[in-house]
């Protein structure tokens, strides 16, 4: 049987996307503020404080109209440009060679993410193959659990959980998601292909999923 996929679009990702875009734009009003009266004194680095504040909260906007994803993450980009500025303004204060290098390690981590977004998010996804279940549902943290492991699976107003050997159970939380509906059917569609039974509704002692 052939590995199958199931894109996860996940709500708790898209939230915090929204608090990072917050912080980037209170971020850039300071920069831009800050700017105006630095231009008496000098001329370029204000005017990039300048630029680069107006392309992140243009980025800002135009994400937030947006209705599908681009190729590249602007916002991040643009993010990643106007702590790249902040880092060469402080390149001019008498700080240790450690402070300057963990400055531009912020706007270079930034960088990754607007380069590689349609990548980043690709990864989050439910897969199913001959061997395993596979989960991710958050950026750094991932599932595996072989099929062989699992003695049922159970369906739950917010949660799908896999009970394992042993009345283990690892839950997964269906509520963050847009797409709860495809998703829960999915879900069940692999599980009963692989000859996973649905459990019973007498809960389990839960493991974080």
């Amino acid at each position: 049987m052939e590995r199958e996929t199931f894109p996860v679009r996940s709500k708790r990702v898209d939230r915090a996307k929204r608090g990072q875009t917050l912080q980037h734009v209170i971020a850039a009003v300071i920069l831009i503020t800050t700017a105006i009266g630095h231009l008496g004194h000098d001329l370029l680095l204000p005017l990039l404080e300048m630029a680069t504040g107006i392309a992140l909260i243009v980025a800002a906007i135009v994400e937030r109209v947006r209705k599908t994803h681009a190729r590249v993450g602007w916002l991040e980009l643009a993010g990643a440009a106007m702590t790249y500025v902040e880092a060469f303004a402080k390149l001019r204060e008498p700080h240790h060679l450690s402070f300057h290098i963990l400055t531009f390690i912020a706007p270079t981590i930034l960088l990754l993410f607007g380069l590689f977004d349609t990548q980043i998010r690709a990864g989050l996804r439910f897969e199913a193959n001959d061997d395993e279940f596979f989960a991710r549902m958050r950026l750094i943290r991932s599932h595996r659990v072989p099929w062989e492991t699992i003695s049922g699976y159970r369906v739950t107003p917010t949660h799908f959980e896999i009970v394992r050997q042993g009345q283990r159970v690892k839950r997964f939380k269906l509520k963050d998601l847009h797409d709860r509906a495809d998703a829960e059917a999915w879900l069940i569609e692999q599980f009963t292909k692989r000859g996973v039974p649905a459990a019973s509704q007498k809960p389990a002692s839960p493991s974080a999923g």
